[in-house]
């Protein structure tokens, strides 16, 4: 069966095209755990602010369509949405990842990159509790879900912009 042909989507700056660095879309998505490389270069809200708003148009659209009921960990990052907060205590001695950044009205924001349920609330549910999802959206994502249980986890067909160019 023949591939229908890819579509390349193009951002140009001053006659330049520019494609969004593989491991600093995954930092917008996922927090810090997933690579090491733009994690330096994010430290400071300003950095995450400046990142996010400048590739908000490219990734948002595709977690929406391809990530139903979740949203990017740059728009907890920057404050857009209120963190999930942990519902039981943490173990001690636990390897869970967290980053801490400055909230925008001084003191510190934690994020908790990976830990699971029953220790923090279901995004998909935090974020209707929010008013920022739809029931319809929640359908789309319990239904995603079990296509992702079906196959081990490895359904999550969210594309990498940078794997969109030839």
């Amino acid at each position: 069966m023949p591939r229908a042909p890819a579509r390349i989507r193009r951002r140009y700056v001053e006659g330049v095209t520019e494609v969004l660095d593989f491991e600093l879309e995954e930092t917008l998505l996922y927090g810090v755990y997933r690579v090491f490389g733009p994690p330096s270069m994010l430290k400071t809200m300003n950095c995450w602010r400046r990142a996010w708003d400048r590739w908000r148009d490219v990734v948002l659209p595709k977690v929406l369509e391809h990530r139903p009921g979740t949203r990017p960990f740059a728009m907890y990052a920057v404050g857009e949405i209120a963190p999930r907060k942990l519902s039981v205590p943490l173990p001690s001695g636990h390897g869970y990842w967290s980053l801490t950044l400055p909230a925008a009205r001084g003191g510190e924001v934690t994020h908790y990159l990976n830990v699971p349920e029953p220790y923090i609330d279901n995004e998909c549910d935090h974020l209707y509790r929010l008013g920022i999802i739809d029931p319809e959206e929640r359908k789309r994502h319990h239904a995603w879900q079990r296509e992702i249980e079906k196959y081990g986890g490895r359904a999550d067909k969210y594309p990498l912009e940078a794997s969109l160019y030839e």
